[in-house]
């Protein structure tokens, strides 16, 4: 992970290192991005080697399947995050230690197949979130942490980037490109 980024950027702007760009994506089409996101992984999981999957390429980095599992997890923790704002804007979300994550529940032995399942389903609830919403309602906000502020909009674009980015790692990792 690169230490001192600010990730939410990605909701703004095309990212540095792997070139998607969510602000590009209209509200509209927002669910059936991350849907096909998460069924890029799940191709992504399904076809590559399983030991490269669990392989770390250097100590304190993620191998593929924790990225995997990572990401699956935004996708439910930002889908949770999205429905409280939307019924109750400008409270406090909270952080969720996703570093600890890959460790305490040991990502690298999860199933990939499994994770990328889940990883569709909670695309999928997402979307149907994202779905329902009023178009004033993407503009309600909250707090992360003190000072890091996203709308429900940025909210979808951040989770839609970190679909992107870190299939864009894990590929990276497996295959080298």
């Amino acid at each position: 992970m690169a230490e001192g980024r600010d990730w939410t950027r990605s909701q703004f702007e095309a990212c540095p290192d792997c070139g998607f760009d969510a602000a590009a994506i209209a509200d509209r089409d927002v669910a059936r991005a991350l849907t096909d996101q998460a069924a890029a992984w799940g191709r992504f999981l399904a076809t590559a080697p399983i030991a490269d999957l669990r392989r770390w390429s250097e100590p304190n980095t993620w191998s593929a399947l924790e990225y995997a599992c990572h990401t699956r997890d935004v996708v439910g923790v930002f889908e949770e995050r999205v429905r409280r704002t939307s019924v109750e804007p400008g409270q406090q979300l909270g952080w969720w230690d996703h570093e600890a994550a890959v460790t305490d529940e040991d990502y690298n032995r999860h199933e990939p197949v499994l994770v990328a399942e889940t990883m569709a389903a909670h695309a999928r609830r997402f979307g149907a979130t994202l779905g329902a919403l009023d178009d004033p309602q993407w503009d309600l906000a909250a707090e992360q942490r003190p000072g890091e502020h996203f709308t429900i909009r940025g909210m979808a674009r951040f989770v839609l980037h970190e679909l992107a980015h870190h299939r864009w790692d894990a590929d990276r990792l497996v295959y080298g490109r």
